[in-house]
């Protein structure tokens, strides 16, 4: 079957079927709900720039509220993340989707195959500096020769504006400079972008609220 005959046939089991959210992005829709547009726009862009790719593996899916933009029309995606109970909401929001699947693990050192694109989104915040070679390395491995791998986080210099739930839970922010320079031991090419609300661009990277890098030309050895 054909990418556009697959999407078409998984499309018309769950068109009409209820989308619920899970605990994580209930909470945020009742409390930040303007966080969902830029949350599906960080989401828009990644799939915009994988395009081409036939397979989407996502470090760090939560409920797989990105997963119907990320996936569309590829053959295969795949959704990691640590909080179990997100990806039990996941896999009941799309049981009727045979090639999404979500796997409740600790991705840290491990391979799942090696994919066209490797997404992660508001991950890297989160780990601590001791082990951000691991988790890069981790993107790598599962990144096939000729695939992207594309990573966003908040800007080192919005951290002023977060919340203080926030500022607990970033323990290892980055400005665009000190992105592109670990993302480049990994990729011999690093294209840099910055996205303000649900607008991504190439301005002043010190005015960006959030930072994404498109990673290329994955090095054969690092």
């Amino acid at each position: 079957m054909n990418e556009k005959a697959l999407w078409e046939s998984v499309s018309q089991k769950i068109e009409g079927t209820p989308f619920h959210f899970g605990t994580h992005w209930s909470f945020n829709f009742r409390n930040d709900p303007k966080r969902l547009p830029f949350v599906l726009s960080r989401y828009k862009f990644a799939a915009k720039m994988s395009r081409q790719a036939h397979s989407v593996l996502e470090l760090g899916c939560s409920d797989g509220i990105g997963t119907p933009i990320l996936a569309e029309k590829k053959q295969q995606y795949v959704g990691i993340d640590l909080d179990e109970g997100a990806i039990l909401d996941a896999q009941r929001n799309y049981e009727e989707a045979p090639h999404f699947s979500f796997h409740f693990d600790d991705f840290m050192g491990k391979q799942y195959g090696q994919f066209d694109s490797v997404v992660s989104l508001d991950v890297i915040e989160h780990i601590h500096q001791e082990f951000e070679a691991e988790y890069l390395e981790t993107v790598w491995k599962n990144t096939c020769s000729t695939g992207i791998a594309i990573i966003g986080t908040p800007n080192i210099t919005s951290q002023q504006y977060a919340s203080k739930a926030s500022q607990l839970g970033h323990v290892n922010l980055f400005d665009q400079n000190r992105l592109v320079s670990v993302l480049s031991k990994y990729f011999g090419t690093v294209f840099p972008f910055g996205m303000n609300d649900e607008v991504a661009h190439t301005g002043y990277a010190n005015m960006s609220h959030y930072l994404l890098c498109v990673c290329c030309n994955r090095r054969e050895h690092i």
